[in-house]
């Protein structure tokens, strides 16, 4: 009976040490999949690339609304500031948004300018004598990063 209840009582204890183990694992596994800035780390190109083209679809998305209905607003906005002896707020909106799609069309260039030196800085690293051709075709470039 003795022998029997200690079967038991190893039994038991092998297995929450293998029970242990695994929530271990998956606690690993969970803190590993929710690691917003160990995936940025791995997946930083993939990350910008995805803001720079969302960002310049933004700004297209922004650009083509303010001019399919600019001229009808612009018309509806005369109609109705000559009845009118102030201006309402809802009339100041299409300035805000031709203010905010320029900032992202300026934050876009900027970070396009900003892969494209990166970019080439990394093929000039990677590829022996790239930066001299790249050169005499382009001319040496302000933008040029002091790597």
């Amino acid at each position: 009976m003795v022998e029997a209840t200690d079967k038991i009582k190893q039994h038991i204890d092998s297995e929450r040490e293998i029970l242990g183990r695994n929530l271990e694992e998956i606690e690993y596994r969970f803190k590993d999949a929710t690691d917003v800035k160990g995936y940025f780390d791995r997946n930083t190109g993939w990350i910008l690339g995805g803001a720079v083209a969302g960002g310049f679809l933004l700004s297209l998305a922004l650009r083509r609304s303010s001019r399919s209905t600019g001229d009808n607003w612009q018309r509806r906005t005369e109609e109705r500031t000559s009845t009118m002896p102030s201006r309402s707020p809802r009339l100041v909106i299409a300035p805000h948004l031709n203010r905010l799609s320029e900032t992202v069309d300026n934050i876009v260039a900027g970070l396009v300018g900003v892969f494209s030196d990166n970019l080439r800085s990394f093929v000039a690293e990677a590829v022996p004598g790239f930066q001299e051709q790249y050169d005499k075709q382009h001319g040496d470039s302000p933008f040029r990063s002091a790597r």
